[in-house]
């Protein structure tokens, strides 16, 4: 299983849990964007892939059954089957983004919108431009990896003529939301509010690049609610 560090609180600065306190409303009430990037733990995993390698079918079920129990692992092999994915490493960053990401962040945010307005998304463009100076790892293309939406608000990195204009419409969403606190671009997609359907707004280039999605739905949220409870779900 890949571990993060742990978040450190229960003292003066931050007495509470994070998520906890959004939970019960122990916040600053203003308007929230919040987002992942489709393929956010490929750039950890790949970090790690030349020491412990997922070379086949056989190695994946390891690495379920050991992070998830038999039982659980049963159940995340049959919603992430290594037969849909190009390879296993692909198959469980897949996972491990939607169970350790996507869905915590959509937990988070059906908290915070009990009391201020929620604008949700999904940053898309697997083709995004790599700006980490680290070596390609075969089987594990980056992808729309962790923090690659920033050179679309940031010049750090070139962009294709189709990624600029998505670079574009982005900018227009954060600046207004700056502004007003709604994402309005002129001539954008309508970014609707997060709502009980998790409906968060996929940026990604060229034409219906930018369209609304049921996270939850496409992340297999309900599994990681019903099988690891107290990661996706309140409590």
């Amino acid at each position: 299983m890949q571990r993060f560090s742990l978040v450190p609180y229960g003292n003066d600065a931050l007495p509470t849990e994070p998520r906890r306190a959004l939970e019960a409303g122990r916040f600053h009430r203003v308007p929230v964007v919040q987002g992942t990037t489709l393929d956010e733990i490929r750039l950890f995993l790949a970090q790690t892939l030349a020491a412990y390698p997922i070379d086949d079918e056989d190695a994946y079920r390891v690495r379920t059954e050991r992070s998830f129990g038999v039982e659980t692992a049963r159940a995340v092999e049959a919603a992430y089957p290594v037969s849909a994915y190009p390879t296993p490493a692909i198959a469980w960053a897949t996972l491990l983004t939607d169970a350790s990401f996507i869905c915590p962040t959509l937990r988070d945010g059906a908290a915070l919108r009990r009391h201020v307005p929620v604008y949700g998304y999904r940053f898309s463009d697997r083709d995004a431009p790599d700006f980490t100076g680290l070596p390609p790892v075969p089987g594990l293309p980056l992808g729309a990896a962790h923090g690659f939406e920033l050179p679309y608000l940031f010049t750090i990195a070139p962009l294709s003529g189709a990624q600029q204009r998505l670079a574009d419409r982005m900018a227009g969403y954060w600046t207004a939301f700056a502004r007003t606190g709604v994402p309005a671009a002129p001539g954008a997609p309508r970014w609707p509010l997060l709502g009980a359907s998790a409906r968060v707004l996929s940026l990604a280039p060229g034409g219906g690049g930018i369209r609304t999605v049921d996270g939850r739905a496409e992340h297999h949220c309900a599994l990681w609610d019903a099988r690891w409870p107290g990661v996706t779900t309140a409590r």
